[in-house]
């Protein structure tokens, strides 16, 4: 069975992807450049991570059905292929259903670490 063809996106440097609070409907795989991963606590920017080539961002909130947790900024010119939920909903479907459970259980502890990580990066630093 061939591999599934992706459409692609291009985004020039400082351009979201997506934003924190958004609904869902795709996640990115980053074909070329890198992107930035961050959230607001209060009137803090809290950076969350870097992700780059290879690298597949916006899954939490399409595998679980959230709202996007953070927004993705593009660190430089970007081109991501794009995976809908109906794709991903296919990929899914022929694996396991232990599989989704696991991914659910990691969405779950990550978004509390990140949770977390907002909450300290905001508090004030005591000296």
């Amino acid at each position: 069975m061939p591999a599934p063809i992706f459409p692609t996106k291009k985004l020039k440097k400082g351009e979201n992807l997506f934003k924190e609070g958004e609904t869902a409907s795709a996640a990115y795989l980053i074909k070329n450049g890198y992107v930035s991963i961050w959230r607001t606590e209060g009137t803090k920017t809290i950076n969350l991570a870097t992700k780059a080539e290879g690298e597949i961002v916006g899954e939490m909130a399409l595998i679980d059905d959230t709202t996007r947790s953070a927004t993705v900024t593009a660190g430089c010119d970007v081109e991501v292929e794009i995976i809908t939920r109906a794709q991903l909903d296919n990929m899914l479907s022929k694996a396991p259903e232990t599989v989704g459970v696991i991914l659910h259980q990691l969405l779950e502890s990550l978004r509390c670490a990140n949770d977390l990580i907002g909450m300290y990066a905001s508090r004030p630093v005591s000296k």
